[in-house]
């Protein structure tokens, strides 16, 4: 079953989204807010990547 390369990008910017909100709300600069926010931020990334590639795949020859 072939997932609609939508999904990823949905998936990205919801995961951007919050590690956004994590950085604003982080105030008193703990360490675990920190590091929360940069593996969803990676997290992200990933699902930009996994995006691209599925866009790659589904494009017809």
């Amino acid at each position: 079953m072939k997932s609609s390369p939508l999904v990823w990008l949905l998936l990205a910017l919801v995961l951007a989204a919050y590690a956004v909100s994590i950085f604003i709300s982080n105030t008193a600069h703990t360490w675990w807010s920190t590091v929360s926010g940069i593996i969803i931020a990676a997290a992200s990334l990933v699902m930009v990547w996994r995006y691209s590639r599925e866009l790659k795949n589904n494009r017809p020859s």
